[in-house]
């Protein structure tokens, strides 16, 4: 029996975005028996009516009103999932859709796969020089700190087994942001579970603006990295 995949979409004020990469990821997944949990985090903009009134039969709309927050959202979807295989993406066309035909299908032969912005590809080919700089040094602090063997601890663009998640403890993973990826990645490998990366370039957003509190994120993950560390000496 093949793989039933699902995807999930943490979501906040995504409204316009979700609506056109919904459609988009399920052309994507055309060849996989398949559904969409769009996580919502009660957002102002309606979101999750805008979802719920397409009625696709593909997808999974969930609110969430209560605890809310990014990985908590993330947590709530893979605990709602019925698929055999769990992909996690941003709901911004930052991470890029065609990707997860290769993530999925390189499950045959690992654990978990991960997109990242620093194998084998050159920087000249992402949108924001500066930024994929950023991340790369951030990157190589954490590989440091944590001694990581992955090239990738911040992007979030994943897929894995759900067998292999559920051997997880979710209370030590998913709370706070994208600092949730850091510690996933961590115990992945603290456990010899086997990750294999994929090269994928940073996407542009397609409505809206992003996060822009850089400066406060940074200082959180750093804050986070050091913490794990502590705690696994």
């Amino acid at each position: 029996m093949a793989n039933r995949i699902s995807v999930i979409l943490p979501c906040y004020n995504e409204k316009e975005n979700i609506q056109a990469l919904v459609p988009f990821i399920h052309d994507v997944l055309k060849d996989y028996e398949h559904e969409i949990l769009v996580v919502d985090d009660n957002s102002p903009d309606g979101t999750y009516n805008s979802i719920k009134e397409k009625n696709y039969d593909y997808v999974v709309p969930v609110l969430r009103t209560t605890d809310r927050g990014f990985a908590k959202s993330i947590r709530c979807g893979i605990e709602k999932a019925s698929g055999d295989i769990i992909v996690v993406m941003d709901s911004d066309f930052n991470h890029m859709p065609k990707y997860i035909p290769i993530l999925i299908d390189n499950l045959k032969y690992y654990d978990c796969v991960i997109a990242s912005r620093f194998l084998y590809l050159p920087l000249e080919k992402h949108e924001s020089i500066s930024r994929i700089v950023s991340s790369w040094f951030f990157n190589l602090f954490i590989r440091i700190i944590l001694f990581s063997k992955v090239t990738e601890n911040l992007f979030g663009f994943y897929a894995i087994k759900k067998t292999v998640i559920q051997q997880l403890n979710f209370d030590d993973i998913f709370w706070g942001f994208g600092d949730y990826f850091i510690r996933l990645m961590f115990y992945l490998q603290k456990k010899n579970y086997t990750i294999l990366q994929i090269p994928a370039i940073f996407g542009e957003r397609n409505i809206g603006v992003g996060n822009k509190a850089l400066l406060l994120r940074i200082i959180r993950y750093t804050k986070e990295t050091f913490i794990l560390r502590l705690k696994n000496l």
